[in-house]
């Protein structure tokens, strides 16, 4: 199987193994806590104005919401586990993903080389995103959960978009909104200042 046809693969069985772990891991209170973190909640009743923003809210909450220190990933790993290969793969590599913004240097086939503008590293490293890649241009600032797999990265199905000249901005006000966040850790910060900072200035991020 070569790496694309893998990829796909991945990405089905992942979609399938996400909705499992929403159904046994996210509790009502979970859900509700993660909605509240995001800005979703007005007079204790849940308002989304896309179905964007639900995509959001269950990756956040399977991710960057914990419970005595674990995310919904964790949980699931420890008392069910992946049912097959696939599944455990995936659910490693879950546990080892992480959050930064990151700016596409390069497009080649499938592939977007992205620099991690948080880590500030010259480092580059690959992102394979058969759709986005197709409408994505150099420059352009992403800020995306990156999931290892093979050797370069997915992600987890849900990014923000920015223009290219937004980078000082970004940086900016990505510190500052962190700093008013006074609960969570790092990771959960970042996620809740970027998906503010792309209700504020975000760019559609078209896929084919």
């Amino acid at each position: 199987m070569d790496v694309i046809e893998k990829y796909k693969s991945i990405r089905e069985v992942g979609m399938a193994l996400n909705h499992k772990m929403i159904k046994s891991c996210l509790s009502k209170e979970i859900i509700f806590n993660s909605a509240k973190l995001l800005g979703f909640v007005q007079r204790d009743v849940l308002m989304f104005e896309s179905e964007e923003e639900m995509s959001v809210l269950m990756d956040f909450a399977l991710h960057e919401y914990k419970v005595n220190n674990k995310n919904a990933v964790q949980v699931y790993q420890e008392k069910i586990g992946g049912q097959n290969e696939i599944e455990a793969e995936i659910l490693a590599s879950l546990l080892s993903s992480y959050t930064s913004l990151f700016k596409i240097i390069a497009i080649s086939e499938n592939t977007l080389l992205l620099r991690d503008i948080l880590k500030k590293e010259d480092k580059l490293i690959k992102l394979i995103d058969i759709s986005f890649s197709k409408t994505a241009t150099p420059g352009m600032l992403l800020f995306t959960r990156a999931v290892s797999f093979n050797d370069c990265y997915r992600n987890s199905g849900v990014s923000f978009a920015f223009r290219s000249d937004m980078e000082k901005h970004l940086i900016r006000r990505y510190g500052k909104i962190s700093k008013k966040i006074k609960t969570g850790s790092d990771s959960m910060k970042r996620y809740i200042s970027f998906f503010q900072l792309n209700s504020e200035c975000g760019e559609e991020a078209i896929y084919l």
